[in-house]
This record gives C-alpha cells, sequence and structure tokens, in this order.
C-alpha cells in the first residue's frame, strides 16, 4: 500500500448517560463516513465499518465510576504505514430534557493514572494522541472518572429523573499533526478565559429565552494587564450587559463585544495581577449553549493578545 495523506473524517459518538439512583445507558455508534471503524470499546482507525454497543451506568452520590476504551492504529494484520494523530473531544452536558448534574466531575486518565483534562459540572476539552510508524500495531487505552462529591444539602437537588448528565466523546484521526499537537504537550498561554452560563429559563411574556453568564480572566504573565479590556464573538446568543466590574462597549457589530474594566479605581477591579483573575457576569438572551470565539486580551500598558486558553461551561445550576 502506497502512502499517502489522507484524513480519517472518523466521527464517533459515545454518549453516557448518567442518572442519580437510576440505571442509564451509552451508545458507541460510528457514521461510516470514511475509512475508519470501532468496536466496542475500541477506536480503530484503519478500516471501513461501523458497530455499536451499550453499557448501563448508575451512579449515586459519593460515588466513582469508570469505564475504560482504546484507541488503536491496526485491525487483525493490517497497520497504518504512516504516522498517525488523533483527537478525542469530550464533551459534558446536560441529556436531552433534562438538567445537568451539577456535582459530577468528568476526568480523563492514561493507564498509568496520570490526569489528562478535567471538567466539573459540564464543559468541553480535546484529548491528543498520536501512533509513530511502526510495523507493529499500537494502542493506547483511557480511563473516563465520573465521580458525585457528596453534599448532603446539595445532593438531594438531583435526585430523580429531572436531572442527568451526558458525556459525548468524538475521536477523529489524521496522518497530519492537529495544530502541531502531539500527545497533549504542555502549552502556555497567557491568558485564561472561563465562560459559563446557567440553565436557561424561558419569559413568561414574550416567550424569549434568558440566562445569567459569567466570564473570568486570569493573567498567566509576569506582567500586571493595567486597565483589562476583553473582546470576543458570539454568534448567537446575545449579551445584554455586564452587571459589575465590567462595563460593555457600545455600537459594536452584531454578534461582536468588548468589556473594559469598570475604572473604579481599585487596582483589584481594574488591573489583573500576575497569577490574579477578574470575573463579571450579566444578562443574556439566547440558550447559553455555544462559547465565546475569537478572543483577545489586552490592557492600557499591553496590546491585545489571542494567546489565551478558553474553558467553557454550560447550563449550570448557579454560578460561583
Amino acid at each position: 500500500m502506497k502512502k499517502f495523506i489522507f484524513l480519517l473524517l472518523m466521527v464517533l459518538t459515545m454518549v453516557s448517560s448518567i442518572v442519580a439512583g437510576t440505571l442509564a445507558m451509552y451508545t458507541t455508534s460510528i457514521d461510516n463516513l470514511a475509512q475508519g471503524s470501532v468496536a466496542a470499546k475500541e477506536f480503530v482507525f484503519t478500516g471501513d465499518g461501523t458497530d455499536s454497543f451499550q453499557q448501563g451506568i448508575k451512579i449515586a452520590p459519593t460515588e466513582t465510576v469508570t469505564w475504560q476504551f482504546k484507541v488503536k492504529n491496526f485491525e487483525n494484520s493490517v497497520v497504518t504505514e504512516t504516522d498517525l494523530y488523533y483527537k478525542l473531544t469530550f464533551n459534558v452536558l446536560a441529556s436531552a430534557g433534562k438538567q445537568a448534574i451539577a456535582p459530577l466531575t468528568v476526568t480523563v486518565k492514561d493507564m498509568n493514572g496520570n490526569e489528562l483534562k478535567s471538567v466539573a459540572g459540564v464543559g468541553t476539552f480535546d484529548v491528543f494522541g498520536s501512533f509513530p510508524l511502526s510495523e507493529v500495531g499500537q494502542e493506547q487505552e483511557y480511563i473516563v472518572e465520573i465521580h458525585w462529591p457528596s453534599n448532603d444539602s446539595v445532593d438531594i437537588n438531583y435526585a430523580g429523573n429531572n436531572y442527568g448528565t451526558t458525556v459525548n466523546v468524538d475521536a477523529v484521526a489524521s496522518q497530519i499533526p492537529f495544530s502541531g499537537e502531539t500527545e497533549n504537550p504542555p502549552q502556555h498561554k497567557d491568558i485564561s478565559v472561563t465562560y459559563e452560563t446557567t440553565i436557561p429559563w424561558q419569559n413568561g411574556q414574550s416567550g424569549i429565552y434568558q440566562y445569567e453568564y459569567k466570564v473570568t480572566i486570569v493573567n498567566n504573565t509576569d506582567q500586571t494587564i493595567q486597565d483589562w479590556n476583553i473582546a470576543f464573538t458570539l454568534p448567537t446568543d446575545r449579551l445584554t450587559s455586564a452587571w459589575s466590574n465590567a462595563k460593555l462597549v457600545q455600537g459594536l457589530p452584531e454578534g461582536s463585544y468588548k468589556f473594559v474594566s469598570p475604572n473604579y479605581n481599585n487596582q483589584a477591579t481594574d488591573d489583573i495581577l500576575p497569577g490574579q483573575s477578574v470575573s463579571f457576569r450579566g444578562p443574556a438572551l439566547g440558550t447559553g449553549t455555544e462559547a465565546i470565539q475569537n478572543i483577545s486580551v489586552g490592557g492600557s500598558n499591553t496590546s491585545a493578545s489571542s494567546n489565551v486558553a478558553l474553558t467553557y461551561g454550560f447550563g449550570k445550576s448557579s454560578l460561583n
């Protein structure tokens, strides 16, 4: 087989529904879009095919549930004949028609128990990996750990069938590295930004959905960001104002936003010291299920930087 560059557009969804005290299911399936296949608890990036499996999961406060799956670059005697790179995208969100179980923590580990990525409540993260060129087939195994830390005064709020959390896992493989990333290399970002939203509610008069948002900016550099500002886009949802600790700049094109420091003459709110953060929040229109994009952060003493790491979480019961 001649070596050639191709993209294995295998998009696989593994769905894990978790409901307190009840039996739920997760299902693995794959659309036959291109070269790639899936077997039970395995992503196989070598041939055409489809497969699916189901497994029951139940969880309650104080419990930890784990399951494992493999990523492989071979099937029987067929082995990928080039370097192979893959990306696993984990999306933790509320199950359809339900509210998310906010206390849950979803963590992905390697087989040595090293934590790769984690999210509490809801959110999305990527895990990268690769298989160097070899005549021998290779595989990587991952552990997904779902933990419910107990809080007696809170746990009762998530009882019954109105609450459930779903974990979607999408797998994509390519013979070209994903943006130069392989196997979770450490990356330094000047700024970390977290965007969070609450569970939306419907206005009884207008019928329009509303939610509350929160933005947190962390300064990872050794230089203070004076009179900070942040700009980003949001395609569909609409942020209408900021309640405190920030001012929304008016007159920007639809879908574009810029927030500036409140100018309280207070370093704790107007500046972001090295290793410190500022947060602001406000009301919004929409469902709160899309992430902000094209983010840049700057200050009166620094130029705007797009070297930003974004974390987001949707559908939270409250924003701390």
